[in-house]
């Protein structure tokens, strides 16, 4: 047990950071978006979905900084070669860098399928606030332009005119 301690905590340490990281941006992510009242409009017309599109959006972007890191053979290189910054048991972790590049991927594509299902949402919402008329405040949020046709906050038009799942044949 104490071998393995020593051979693989240094790496443990590290994926529990990485992990750890992930999960502290998206909550306070969430949480921004979720609570600001700079926010107050645009959550009263899409919902959960706009916390939910910007949480994994924070998290998309730490680790897409942080994919390449681990295959930057020159960086590599550099840290194999200083003696003063890397014993034998971190030379060891530095060997390991293609396995924490697939886990950063992983957590990419996790990430993006999150931020896009989020995003689908809110294009239905904010479509059923512009055609179904559901709610008085978001109707009112909807037709609030700056010029004719145009609105920062809700970017559907009145009438829909493709509809791939369902064509209308009303709808020209």
């Amino acid at each position: 047990m104490g071998n393995w301690v020593v051979n693989e905590g240094l790496s443990i340490f590290v994926i529990l950071v990485w992990l750890g990281m992930n999960a502290f941006l998206f909550v306070w992510y969430y949480r921004v978006y979720d609570n600001r009242e700079q926010f107050f409009y645009t959550r009263k017309l899409l919902g959960a979905a706009l916390p939910l599109a910007r949480a994994p959006a924070a998290c998309l972007n730490f680790n897409c900084m942080l994919i390449l890191l681990p295959v930057c053979r020159n960086l590599l290189s550099f840290l194999r070669g200083s003696s003063a910054c890397c014993s034998t048991r971190i030379r060891r972790q530095l060997d390991r860098n293609l396995t924490f590049h697939k886990m950063v991927a992983w957590m990419i594509a996790l990430h993006t399928a999150i931020h896009t299902i989020a995003h689908l949402f809110n294009v239905e919402w904010c479509v059923d606030a512009r055609v179904n008329n559901s709610d008085s405040y978001s109707v009112a949020l909807s037709k609030f332009e700056d010029k004719p046709g145009e609105t920062y906050l809700n970017f559907a038009e009145k009438k829909i005119k493709v509809s791939l799942l369902f064509p209308d044949p009303d709808v020209p």
